[in-house]
């Protein structure tokens, strides 16, 4: 032991007293600057000055591929230690709440990274390289911890085995690969994440953690002369791996033949899935490929759409192509209805992807391919941070230049690429989905082998590009500043706050709130199905045109509706604004609601519904809203259980639907906010063109939430075959957050089990202690006019551990209840309460969020400045009040589901 610690040690005083060595220049592509360390790490800048938050991501090369026999899951299990504890951060989770930083780690087949997105302040961006460097050489890995660590990871493991698809997507490919680890699940085998002691963990972790092995990303708002003197001064000093980290080199051979699985479990919908051997990231018939899949599941003109959806044999489709550093695979899947026959479907889908390679594509499949690849570049590359966690997946698949290398692919694609591919790639003999078929010839598919991608990206520059020197300054004063509202001739409100946004992007929210609660009442699946129906084609746009359009504009678009409105959501850019928003104009003001489509969306409704009805956390959650929300059943804000939500969506009719939109859609109270790089005039026009001169028949008037005063019980829900329970409770208070306690109340949740990053007692107590929880915590759900409030607390465990979570969560509310918080507790909270909330001003879909919520309600950002000044003058006693005022276990209401029949 004292050997260990003499080790950590020396190592800290390593980092931290050594004497920095310089980055060095390597390349720039695009406005990301690479630079290396002499000790092998890697840098990569991505600056962006409209930014005001900074994010720091490491990755190491080291994923599930890496791992030996008795090893599967060390890869993803490490990634859970490494927030235990270092030489100087004795509790990371702790130390990452205490900061408010919004983090996480990720584990897949190439790779691993950990990563913080904070306010751009010296002090946050040095905190974290700090602590980043430390963690990569001096985590404990430490049996004690690995003993509760292990449950938590298993209990992440038990969550996944609850959904058939998942697990038939692991079932698939752990057949499809014979030799190479791309066929193991990540998650890995639950008897080696129990089995693994910390002396073979940490064997890993000294093997793979590794400056030479890793490479770091700094994104967002920074100056780039300091921040690379701080990572030289934190990282130059560790010094590289004594031996190499040698590489792998299993090579999967070529298939040899179908392959089949078969996957019984418990569940309510069917699946299809096959799986094709396809190139790896770095292959230049990588984008080829993709953009085949693009082709072939399009909605509406894919063909696998055309014969599987559109039909109605199946209620969903989808394509996954991973980025990875060896060759990979394409993975299709449908989900089918319980009440259609899986065989016909079977027989559809198996004879439409035998057709594939002898299919003929025209120059229209390939630019509606092209655009939708090409926005998905565009969307990534235009959000920094969002970008910066991306970036994982390319240094995972040898090198982060291939983001562009494979956008420069797309470009320069040809219908003679996607013949090709589906030529090469998609025989019979190269596909795993079903039963095996001995054959005395048969073709076979050799995927290329990983190329020299050194080679392929030496000298890469990428297109030339315009610098982004605009900054923006996140305080509420400024964005009160550059806010401009206004009112619509009809009644309508908006909100344009013009900042800087990389690839001017803008962020686009919109309401349109509607009726009252006579009106309203048993509309619920209506109001639903009618968002629904809007981009399924207007009187001037096919479905297909809608689509094609998104993809060409860059425009992410999406339509949600309830008893409350429709809520739409715009991302667009501002050379394609104008597009955007008159597409958006088109599908609000011209829809055509096709009756076809409508029974397409009819069939997805109760596919949805229908996987819901053995699912653990669904079921808690049905149950606990119907248990506490006591609303009558003609009450707009009623509960359907999923028999009574079938039975409404089964009576609806698409004349339902007509009806509805003519009465109740309209822009009398539309309430619309803008963020990014806009351009007013064409925002304003929209506004007015859009939303004047459209009145709905019924006039909307607020329909206020009800206090209902439940008394405590606790139920329990049997659930077969589950291997994860989930437990949901609540107890209703009977204030609003204009209420004079309700700042007290929020931090009293906060501090119990809201608290960033498992920070709180609750996470600490049943997923840090003891380990019985993947997922535990609180949240508080307020009102902001009505005295209704939700304080709730949720926890998914394994069903033979219901006895003692149980016990475990009832004496951490009854300590809190009994002893109150601490003062360093509430200092402590009370910090990263306030960072995080000035790192989400840095987010552009916070403020347009924000900034709609506030028109709606009637407030301003003085009012977010007010709270906070409100929560800044309270105290641990007045916490510790609130608490005992309003957490009252008598009126608790728990539910459990899950398999509770398995000991």
């Amino acid at each position: 032991m004292k050997k260990m610690i003499f080790a950590m040690t020396l190592v800290t005083a390593l980092v931290t007293n050594s004497h920095a060595q310089e980055a060095t220049f390597v390349t720039s592509v695009e406005g990301i600057k690479e630079y290396s360390l002499t000790n092998g790490m890697k840098v990569l800048l991505i600056p962006d000055a409209a930014q005001s938050n900074v994010i720091v991501n490491i990755v190491y090369g080291v994923g599930s591929r890496h791992e030996g026999y008795g090893e599967s899951g060390m890869a993803h299990l490490l990634e859970h230690m490494l927030f235990k504890r270092s030489s100087k951060f004795t509790d990371i989770k702790k130390t990452i709440a205490d900061k408010g930083a919004q983090a996480n780690g990720t584990t897949y087949a190439d790779r691993t990274n950990y990563y913080e997105i904070l306010p751009a302040t010296e002090e946050n961006l040095k905190w974290a390289l700090e602590m980043e460097a430390d963690r990569m050489v001096t985590s404990a890995i430490l049996q004690t911890d690995l003993d509760t660590e292990f449950s938590v990871v298993r209990n992440e493991f038990e969550i996944g085995e609850n959904y058939p698809s998942g697990v038939l997507f692991d079932r698939v490919l752990s057949a499809a690969y014979l030799w190479h680890n791309y066929g193991k699940s990540t998650i890995g085998s639950k008897e080696d994440i129990e089995l693994v002691p910390a002396s073979r963990l940490k064997l890993f972790y000294q093997k793979y953690y590794q400056p030479n092995n890793a490479t770091l990303i700094i994104g967002g708002k920074f100056d780039e002369k300091k921040t690379l003197s701080w990572i030289s001064q934190y990282f130059a000093p560790i010094p590289k791996s004594k031996t190499e980290i040698e590489q792998t080199y299993t090579v999967e051979p070529a298939q040899d033949g179908e392959r089949f699985v078969e996957l019984k479990r418990n569940g309510d919908i069917q699946y299809l899935a096959m799986a094709y051997h396809t190139p790896c990231y770095s292959d230049k018939e990588y984008a080829a490929n993709n953009a085949l899949t693009a082709i072939l599941t399009n909605n509406p003109s894919g063909v696998l759409y055309k014969s599987l959806v559109e039909t109605k044999l199946a209620t969903n489709l989808s394509c996954y192509t991973p980025t990875f550093k060896d060759p990979g695979f394409s993975f299709y899947s449908c989900e089918i209805a319980k009440d259609t026959d899986i065989n016909v479907v079977q027989k559809t889908f198996l004879e439409t992807m035998n057709a594939v390679p002898k299919m003929t594509f025209t120059e229209d499949d390939l630019k509606r391919a092209k655009n939708e690849l090409l926005k998905q570049f565009e969307n990534t590359y235009n959000k920094t941070i969002n970008l910066s966690v991306a970036m994982t997946e390319y240094v995972g698949a040898g090198d982060w230049r291939l983001f562009f290398i494979d956008r420069d692919n797309v470009e320069a694609l040809t219908v003679a690429d996607i013949q090709n591919a589906a030529k090469k790639y998609y025989l019979q003999s190269n596909r795993t989905w079903g039963r095996f078929i001995p054959e005395t010839t048969s073709e076979r598919t050799k995927v290329n082998p990983a190329k020299d991608i050194a080679a392929q990206v030496k000298g890469y520059k990428g297109k030339a590009m315009e610098a982004n020197t605009t900054t923006f300054e996140t305080s509420v004063a400024n964005i009160i500043k550059s806010t401009e509202e206004g009112k619509l001739a009809s009644g309508g409100k908006y909100a344009l706050l013009e900042k800087p946004a990389k690839g001017n992007k803008i962020e686009a929210r919109l309401i349109l709130r509607m009726g009252d609660e006579k009106s309203l009442s048993q509309k619920s699946m209506i109001a639903d199905l009618t968002a629904r129906m809007l981009k399924m084609g207007t009187k001037t746009r096919s479905k297909k045109d809608i689509n094609d359009q998104l993809d060409q504009y860059k425009i992410n678009l999406t339509f949600s509706g309830s008893v409350d409105g429709l809520f739409v959501r715009v991302s667009a850019d501002k050379p394609n604004l104008s597009n955007a928003l008159n597409l958006v104009q088109d599908i609000l003001r011209n829809p055509s609601f096709d009756p076809a489509e409508f029974e397409k969306v009819k069939l997805e409704a109760k596919s949805e519904l229908e996987s819901n009805r053995n699912d653990p956390q669904f079921v808690s959650s049905e149950a606990l809203t119907k248990t506490t929300q006591l609303y009558p059943k003609d009450h707009p804000y009623y509960t359907e259980s999923v028999d009574e939500s079938l039975a409404s969506l089964n009576k609806t009719t698409i004349d339902d639907i007509k009806n509805f939109y003519q009465e109740f859609y309209g822009g009398s109270n539309s309430i619309s906010s803008f963020v990014g790089g806009i351009d007013k005039p064409v925002i304003k026009k929209f506004l007015t063109s859009t939303f004047d001169n459209w009145s709905p028949k019924n006039k909307y008037t607020r329909i206020p939430t009800q206090f209902f005063d439940t008394k405590a019980q606790e139920k329990t829900i049997q659930i077969n075959d589950k291997t994860n329970a989930a437990l949901m409770a609540k107890i209703n208070l009977n204030i609003g957050e204009t209420n004079a306690d309700y700042p007290a109340v929020d931090m009293a949740n906060e501090l119990l089990g809201g608290g960033s990053f498992l920070s709180s007692r609750i996470p600490q107590r049943l997923r840090e202690a003891e380990g019985l929880s993947y997922g535990a915590g609180s949240y508080l759900q307020a009102n902001a006019i009505d005295p209704t409030t939700d304080w709730g607390i949720y926890a998914f465990y394994n069903p033979t551990m219901k006895e003692k979570l149980g016990n475990a969560l009832n004496e951490e509310i009854q300590k809190a209840l009994t002893k109150g918080f601490t003062k360093e507790e509430f200092d402590s909270s009370l910090k990263s309460w306030l960072q995080n909330r000035q790192t989400m001003l840095g987010m552009d879909e916070y403020l347009v969020y924000k900034l709609r919520e506030n028109l709606d309600l009637g407030k301003s950002f003085k009012d977010y400045e007010d709270y906070e000044a409100k929560v800044k003058a309270l105290n641990v006693q007045k916490v510790n009040a609130a608490l005992v005022k309003y957490f009252d276990p008598k009126k608790l209401v728990i539910i459990n589901s899950g398999d509770f029949t398995k000991k």
